[in-house]
């Protein structure tokens, strides 16, 4: 049994889970919003601890990090549960198996030592909400970190500053699917009555922490593609994480209306002097924002640095904030 590491102890036998922004106040036997953490008299129980509910092998880019140590593989790994009511709706991880005998258990050691046999440089936690698995996600950071792999989370940004601080000293990258910028957008697309705090988060991700960060955020007609806020959420991301960082536009609905939503976004996005702005389309090049020139290449599935050196255009000299060495945490770059 692995009790929660981020808990307060409130009185009359509860206990307050810190771990994502729900902060659920649970009683012995009452479960958490997250659905794999329920109360107990001596605290509070991570049912999904050292469950693995997927693994991967493959390229960072199908990660959507695409300025994360491109052209190298990575074991992408999981456990069981989400923060936000909307993907449990839909979310293949949400629920841990009924039968124990269908629960997989991977101890966070092991996965840094498969993904040193795979010859992975990176793991990148994916599939679930790193912060309800905050004790697990944290092993295998730490484990990964120990073993001289890189390390990134795949997150919705509801985890609390407590648990951002126990990841932060083992974390290098960061996609973070932010969905939308508005009141209505998070409480059709994720059910949360608060967003807000998610940039505050994000913020000291950049900030305090140095960490790579990109930005996925999938459009809903109707919902999150309002014109102005898209403005407001392109300003976030410039302002706050730096021009330079990815923002990844893609459709989260069929239909030519999406298609236009996300056409639009991407104009509005460089418009708003975001320097590096991807859609959905296979094989996009990364250009130079000086000169254009091609910097990265993917094509069929291949990542190649066609035009870098030491982070610099080869043609032009721009300095282009590629994130490449576990040993040199940076300061985010200006320009």
């Amino acid at each position: 049994m692995q009790l929660a590491q981020l808990i307060t102890v409130t009185g009359e036998g509860a206990f307050q889970c810190n771990a994502c922004q729900w902060r659920c106040r649970l009683q012995p036997g009452e479960t958490g919003r997250c659905l794999v953490r329920v109360g107990s008299t001596k605290g509070i129980v991570a049912l999904n601890h050292s469950l693995i509910s997927a693994a991967l092998v493959g390229p960072v880019e199908e990660l959507r990090l695409w300025h994360f140590f491109p052209d190298s593989m990575v074991l992408a790994v999981g456990s069981w549960g989400y923060a936000f009511p909307a993907d449990q709706q839909r979310g293949a991880y949400a629920r841990l198996p009924k039968t124990p005998a269908d629960r997989r258990e991977l101890e966070a050691s092991r996965v840094a030592s498969f993904a040193l046999k795979q010859l992975c440089r990176g793991v990148v936690w994916t599939y679930s909400e790193p912060a309800v698995a905050q004790e697990y996600a944290l092993d295998v950071l730490r484990n990964s970190r120990a073993a001289s792999r890189f390390t990134a989370i795949c997150t919705s940004g509801y985890l609390t500053p407590e648990t951002l601080e126990s990841f932060g000293p083992y974390l290098d990258g960061v996609c973070l699917d932010l969905r939308g910028f508005g009141d209505t957008a998070y409480a059709r697309l994720a059910g949360v009555p608060e967003w807000r705090k998610i940039l505050e988060v994000m913020g000291d991700v950049k900030q305090r922490w140095h960490c790579h960060v990109e930005v996925l955020t999938r459009m809903h007609r109707g919902v999150n593609d309002d014109p102005k806020q898209v403005r407001e959420l392109v300003s976030w991301i410039r302002d706050t994480l730096g021009p330079q960082t990815p923002w990844h536009v893609l459709a989260g609905d069929a239909g030519a209306e999406t298609a236009a939503a996300v056409a639009r976004s991407r104009r509005l996005g460089h418009e708003n002097n975001l320097q590096f702005v991807y859609g959905p389309e296979p094989d996009q090049p990364t250009l130079c924002p000086n000169c254009q020139a091609t910097l990265i290449t993917r094509e069929n599935g291949v990542t190649r640095l066609a035009g870098l050196q030491d982070n610099s255009c080869t043609s032009c000299g721009f300095a282009v904030d590629i994130f490449s060495s576990i040993f040199r945490r940076r300061a985010p770059m200006e320009t």
